[in-house]
C-alpha cells in the first residue's frame, strides 16, 4: 500500500523548526538511516535550512527511536523545500520501501522559550 508524504504548511513567516517524531523497529535502522540520508541530500542545498539533526534513541525499547530536528529561516522557505520533486520522491521511496516499517510524525514548531548558559528566566 502506497502512503502519501504529508507535511503540513507553516503557514507562518517567521523561523520555524521541523521536529519529526520516528517510530522505526531497532532491527530497521540502519535501512532507515540510509533512506534518510537520500531525503537529507535534497535539503542540504535547500535555502532557508540551517541546520538538520537525526537522533537516534540510546535504549532498543523506545518507542520513539528516531527523532528528526531541523531549523529552517523561515515558514516560506521550509514550506518551499517541501515542494520539492527530489525530495518528494525519496520520502516517497522511504515510506513504500517494503523492508522499512516507519510511522512518522512530523510537525512544524516556532520556540517560545529558549535557554542558553547563563539565562535569567525569571
Amino acid at each position: 500500500m502506497t502512503r502519501s508524504v504529508n507535511i503540513k504548511p507553516a503557514g507562518v513567516e517567521g523561523p520555524i523548526t521541523l521536529v519529526n517524531a520516528i517510530s522505526v523497529p531497532m532491527s530497521q535502522g540502519e535501512r532507515f538511516l540510509q533512506r534518510w540520508r537520500a531525503n537529507a541530500q535534497h535539503m542540504a542545498d535547500a535555502p532557508g535550512l540551517i541546520k538538520a539533526r537525526m537522533m537516534r534513541a540510546v535504549h532498543d525499547e523506545a518507542e520513539i527511536t528516531f527523532v528528526n530536528v531541523a531549523d529552517w529561516a523561515s515558514g516560506p522557505e521550509f514550506d518551499a523545500a517541501h515542494r520539492n520533486p527530489g525530495w518528494l520522491a525519496a520520502v516517497q521511496a522511504l515510506l513504500d520501501d517494503p523492508q522499512l516499517d516507519v510511522v512518522a510524525r512530523p510537525m512544524a514548531y516556532q520556540v517560545q522559550i529558549e535557554v542558553t548558559p547563563g539565562s535569567k528566566l525569571l
